[in-house]
């Protein structure tokens, strides 16, 4: 019993250490400037800004395990880790673009000229980040990569921001973005460095 839980902590710290070489803070940083960009400058595609992120998920997976395993080799998980990976990455994947749809949804509603002046009209400037924010620390929940909870933190104070001030919607996102982008980058190049390339 003692070795199977001591297996299972091995596993768990090794699985959560794949997530800190830094990339994917990257991915999501760049991702919440590019959304911020565009629904500041380019209200056109404001709507479905978030789609092109979610295209270049499956390279950006693929990328990063070819990256992985050139360094720190390959790991194979068991079953039921594997299974459990799946599945909440499905779940997540559904629910964010699920609450995305909705929160665009909401916010063109919201700023229609028919609408009312209510207190969803108040936080819709906001609604954005706030969604952004919930997907954020489900990231965190599904890698064990806490940290990210610091970029979802600047989300939701952006939002707030936002949403007090009247603001445009892609405001809250830039910052965040880059703190996230920043932090990334800092422990990609650490991670490089104690990571060297293996030799073919």
């Amino acid at each position: 019993m003692s070795d199977s839980l001591d297996v299972q902590r091995l596993e768990t710290d090794v699985y959560r250490s794949r997530f800190d070489d830094g990339s994917i803070e990257i991915f999501i940083g760049l991702s919440l400037i590019w959304i911020g960009v565009a629904w500041m400058f380019l209200p056109s595609i404001a709507g479905i800004a978030g789609v092109f992120p979610a295209i270049f998920v499956a390279p950006f997976v693929a990328w990063r395990q070819r990256f992985l395993e050139a360094r720190v080799g390959y790991v194979r998980f068991g079953s039921e880790r594997r299974r459990w990976e799946r599945r909440n990455l499905l779940l997540m994947l559904l629910a964010g673009a699920l609450m995305f749809a909705l929160g665009i949804s909401v916010y063109f509603l919201v700023e229609s000229p028919e609408s009312g002046g209510d207190a969803l009209a108040v936080l819709s400037p906001g609604l954005i980040a706030f969604i952004l924010a919930a997907m954020v620390v489900g990231i965190a929940a599904l890698t064990g990569a806490w940290r990210m909870l610091i970029f979802a933190s600047v989300l939701v104070a952006g939002g707030v921001f936002a949403a007090v001030n009247d603001t445009n919607p892609g405001l809250p996102l830039v910052p965040a973005g880059a703190v996230a982008a920043a932090w990334g980058t800092t422990m990609l190049v650490r991670f490089i460095g104690e990571h060297p390339k293996a030799e073919q």
